[in-house]
């Protein structure tokens, strides 16, 4: 709705660049620099392995952190750039939740590593899984402790209060616009159309205003989650988990999946929708 009135027109020369331009090269630094760096300290058998892999552990999560904090900023200065992404690519978009991942894939993520533990009945299907990487790093994720398990089921539980919240909120947000414009629409039949223009953008603004918000308190959810998270782990933990979570979104431009994508008859989304 935001996008079709185009109450954020045209930007100025002044105006900060395009988030499309700082997300390729963000997204550019963690692919070419911090995710190699990880990879090669989990790797290490070093006696000082640990204290590097710990560095590199906080580096990967500042560079979320300040991802949240520029998406913050771009939500400030225009939000439907970030809430109408036509720059995300087709794999990337089901899985956006008020303009970035949807924090249940962090907790899924989570998930994930705290079942191989269940899985993984033997040491072998660990060094299959792990190639050469040291035995402390294959080995990281199994019997995770009782207050790893309760410290997931708190911030699960928080998500469940806070995801729907933040959903009606926007949902609300957009129906109050939609309820203002058509109670002041009759009126302006007879040819008033600046009038109706004015109040079709003071509707707007409202609603931008909230929708701003919305789209904060949705970062800032992000942040807590994956903080909590890295917070409740151990250094490999983490970084494993943190591994996994760059791999995802490094893969969302991988032209060879992109590719393969395009091939399918069925666009992901239509399948979602079948799916549901």
């Amino acid at each position: 709705m935001l996008k079709a009135v185009g109450l954020f027109g045209g930007r100025n020369k002044k105006s900060p660049p395009l988030f499309k331009d700082y997300y390729a090269e963000w997204i550019t630094t963690l692919k070419s620099t911090l995710l190699p760096s990880l990879h090669q300290s989990l790797s290490d058998t070093s006696p000082s392995s640990l204290p590097r892999l710990s560095l590199h552990v906080d580096a990967l999560h500042r560079h979320f952190q300040s991802y949240y904090d520029s998406l913050d900023a771009a939500a400030q200065n225009d939000v439907a750039q970030i809430l109408f992404p036509d720059w995300r690519n087709p794999l990337e978009k089901p899985f956006l939740w008020l303009a970035d991942l949807h924090p249940y894939l962090f907790t899924n993520l989570l998930r994930s590593f705290l079942d191989q533990d269940s899985d993984d009945d033997d040491d072998d299907s660990l060094v299959v899984q792990f190639g050469d990487r040291p035995w402390h790093v294959a080995t990281a994720w199994r019997s995770p402790s009782n207050s790893l398990a309760q410290k997931v089921e708190q911030v699960e539980c928080g998500l469940r209060l806070m995801v729907p919240a933040l959903a009606a909120r926007a949902r609300d947000a957009q129906a109050a616009f939609v309820e203002r414009v058509a109670k002041n629409w009759g009126p302006f039949d007879g040819g008033k159309k600046e009038t109706a223009k004015a109040v079709m953008a003071e509707a707007m603004e409202a609603e931008m205003e909230e929708m701003v918000s919305v789209v904060l308190d949705a970062n800032r959810l992000r942040r807590s989650v994956l903080a909590e998270i890295i917070g409740a782990t151990s250094v490999y933990q983490a970084a494993l988990f943190l591994e996994g979570l760059a791999q995802f979104l490094v893969g969302f431009r991988n032209p060879e999946l992109l590719a393969q994508f395009d091939q399918c008859k069925t666009p992901l989304t239509k399948q979602c929708r079948l799916a549901v």
